[in-house]
């Protein structure tokens, strides 16, 4: 039961992964932050999904003066820097509601927001699709860090396509429930590793090679399902090849973390947050693929050629889409 719902999801994140880019689902990204009392400089960045015609527009309270700089192409994003004086405001933006406004439509993608005042805290939030205004909050606790970076860490796993397709490899190999568990811990011991080192600042890798590194890291488990026999590598050592990959994907991870950055009297919390974040939505992934699939089987009694037949099938659904990521992330290198 367990390899028939593994084939089936396999076979649903390939119809994923023909629409939509690895990172197309990446948030928008709003910083802001205080260069002199009550003056800010806004940091707006905008994923390629984002149309040109649809960029989204920020509003600021009354008593704030906004001066608009460009928009300019960075890499695989667009920015646009703000310079916001808010001399009319006693207290600054602290406090104060700020807005979000698409041209055309809203797009349905999530928003990130960071607000870093000269004195104090930093305050991040990940708002839903559906939430145009954030109230910036006055102060700033453990227990708010805890929450936004628990959902920033969820948030960023479910947009991540090409991790899901890479976790699905590695459970379709695995196939029994104790070789499942043990891949799984490997990937996320491994992964934690990294994604805490690179936060920290005590390892630093540049982006482009470790995003085509993540493609190719899909495109070997999906080698590895096609060859026959069950003395493969990664069929013979699924915890080797686990946590392996699974140091890969932790400097991916830390990418996202990079972009939210660390709250400096926090640190330890949101890190230890955003890590459990992740592993709460793998998990959510997990079972929620898993139990879905398991009814549908259970009442279709698909017959055992055609799962069979669905493996390499399914195969090809992790490897077309990961090789195209992997040429298209090749032109980051130049």
């Amino acid at each position: 039961m367990i390899r028939r719902v593994l084939l089936a999801a396999c076979c649903l994140l390939f119809l994923i992964a023909q629409r939509v880019s690895a990172h197309d689902a990446r948030p928008l990204s709003v910083s802001i932050i205080e260069q002199q009392e009550r003056t800010y400089r806004v940091d707006v960045r905008m994923p390629p999904s984002i149309e040109s015609s649809n960029r989204p527009n920020i509003s600021f309270p009354e008593g704030c003066m906004v001066h608009t700089g460009g928009v300019r192409e960075v890499t695989d994003a667009w920015a646009q820097t703000l310079l916001v004086a808010c001399s009319g405001l006693r207290e600054g933006l602290a406090g104060q509601r700020i807005a979000i406004h698409y041209t055309l439509f809203n797009p349905s993608l999530s928003t990130l927001i960071r607000f870093i005042p000269a004195v104090g805290g930093t305050r991040t939030a990940v708002l839903a699709p559906d939430q145009t205004e954030w109230s910036v909050p006055p102060s700033v606790n453990w227990r708010t860090v805890a929450r936004d970076y628990l959902l920033l860490g969820i948030e960023h796993i479910w947009a991540g396509v090409d991790h899901l397709l890479f976790v699905t490899g590695l459970l379709l190999l695995a196939r029994t429930p104790r070789r499942i568990a043990i891949a799984v811990t490997g990937f996320t011991l491994a992964h934690s590793a990294t994604l805490s080192a690179s936060a920290l600042g005590l390892v630093r890798l540049p982006s482009p090679p470790i995003e085509a590194g993540i493609a190719l890291s899909i495109l070997f488990v999906a080698r590895e399902i096609v060859r026959p026999g069950a003395t493969t590598l990664a069929r013979r050592h699924p915890l080797a090849i686990s946590s392996f990959f699974g140091l890969l994907h932790g400097f991916g991870f830390a990418a996202a973390l990079r972009e939210a950055g660390l709250p400096r009297n926090e640190i330890a919390v949101a890190l230890l947050l955003f890590n459990t974040g992740v592993e709460v939505g793998q998990l959510l992934f997990i079972f929620l693929v898993l139990g879905v699939i398991a009814v549908v089987f259970r009442l279709t009694r698909t017959p055992t050629p055609v799962l069979s037949r669905a493996e390499s099938l399914a195969a090809y659904g992790l490897g077309i889409p990961a090789a195209f990521w992997f040429f298209e992330r090749l032109e980051a290198f130049w």
